[in-house]
């Protein structure tokens, strides 16, 4: 339930709803080729306004994405705006997102949900040296869709994510530092069936982080240093014994972000240390987590991309401090007409669940086809197909496997 903390300069938002989202996390990396007409939007004076709407069918022979193996098929509906107001002192960014799902056969209508999502992000000049960065997230996901989410049996559901988050920093051009305070208020309702209908669990988790980050610019690119704290407590109507999971964390790491030719990317990696107030669960001591990407542009057609990530999320699962998870994702996207590109790649995925023998690996592959029929509208068909097993046949409960597709068209400005 904890993604690792990346802690590099906040990026511009920009609103990146379809009418589905890659599945497998990695695949967002790989970008669509720079040849394929995008969206122009619309300029207000001094705001800009881009938005999109799309609908479409999906079909899958595994909805909860586990042993069970059922399937059914739902419609989609994704609609997502950003507003953007820039000038030389400010940069303001608001994006507003919702998406739903429902699927035909009323047996899963704990999974037909809805989700909501807005940002608001804004830079500001303070000093010829200084600026000011604030973050306000309130965010609705579907929980199920990753592997830490199904071995913490959250199956369906929601997760809301409200997040506050500033950075203020210093650069001179040469040298830059920042300090990062971060708040995250995250509470999960996952819903299952019982006798007496759905049943409603929740879990509710607070964060605090305080980040210190310095660095210096290459010609390169720029790389950094940071470390900092992270205390998380827990609240839960059903579990109320989850209390013994408050933690302390301590962090420290490196990263950098580069641009060398046709090259680009960025890595972090941090340590950290995490101590839990229940002796029942072992402290985590000098585990290391971080990701890496590196992009190569062959041209405006064609894009290369490989991805990884080790990353730790936090559980609920009885002695065990949390859920590791080492990702791997090659991937490739080519324009295969001025209007026609395909993306596509697999992905391996390790998870290792802390102070247990359960290991279990996936094998994914995702493709995603896009076709601009007209100026605003597209097409798109997507696939994620997995296989999962244990490597321990006494843990054979978590072999599963996988075949989802989406036709959609979207509607753009």
């Amino acid at each position: 339930m904890k993604a690792h903390l990346k802690v590099v300069l906040a990026p511009l938002l920009a609103c990146l709803a379809q009418g589905v989202i890659a599945q497998n996390v990695l695949f967002n990396d790989l970008a669509v080729p720079d040849s394929f007409p995008q969206a122009t939007g619309v300029e207000l004076s001094s705001l800009r306004l881009d938005a999109d709407v799309s609908g479409g069918l999906m079909t899958t022979n595994n909805v909860y994405r586990d042993a069970s193996h059922l399937s059914s098929d739902a419609t989609q509906v994704a609609m997502s705006s950003t507003l953007t107001s820039g000038g030389e002192r400010h940069l303001l960014v608001g994006t507003l997102e919702y998406y739903t799902q429902n699927f035909r056969d009323s047996a899963y209508q704990d999974m037909d949900l809805d989700a909501t999502s807005a940002t608001v992000f804004g830079r500001f000049v303070t000093s010829k040296l200084s600026n000011l960065r604030v973050l306000l997230i309130n965010e609705e996901d579907i929980l199920g869709k990753t592997q830490s989410d199904q071995l913490n049996s959250f199956t369906s559901g929601l997760q809301t994510n409200q997040r506050i988050e500033t950075i203020f920093e210093i650069d001179n051009s040469n040298y830059f530092t920042n300090v990062m305070v971060r708040n995250d208020k995250i509470d999960s309702e996952s819903f299952s069936e019982t006798v007496q209908g759905l049943q409603d669990d929740s879990l509710n988790r607070s964060e605090r982080d305080y980040i210190l980050l310095g660095g210096r610019h290459f010609s390169w690119g720029k790389a950094f240093l940071f470390g900092g704290t992270q205390t998380v407590t827990y609240e839960s109507s059903t579990t109320p014994a989850l209390a013994a999971r408050n933690s302390d964390e301590n962090r420290y790491g490196i990263g950098a972000e580069y641009q060398v030719g046709k090259l680009t990317g960025d890595v972090d990696v941090f340590i950290f240390t995490q101590r839990f107030k229940s002796p029942s669960i072992p402290d985590i001591e000098n585990e290391w987590v971080g990701s890496g990407r590196l992009n190569y542009a062959l041209n405006d057609k064609l894009a290369l991309v490989v991805a990884a990530d080790r990353a730790f999320h936090e559980t609920n699962i009885p002695n065990s401090g949390g859920i590791f998870s080492d990702n791997l994702f090659v991937g490739g996207a080519w324009s295969l007409s001025p209007n026609l590109y395909l993306r596509m790649g697999p992905s391996f995925n390790r998870t290792e669940i802390q102070n247990t023998p359960i290991l279990i690996d996936r094998y994914e592959l995702d493709v995603e086809l896009a076709w601009k029929i007209y100026s605003k509208f597209e097409l798109l068909f997507t696939t994620n197909v997995f296989s999962q097993s244990a490597e321990d046949s006494a843990f054979s409960g978590f072999d599963a496997q996988q075949a989802n597709s989406v036709l959609s068209l979207r509607y753009s400005l």
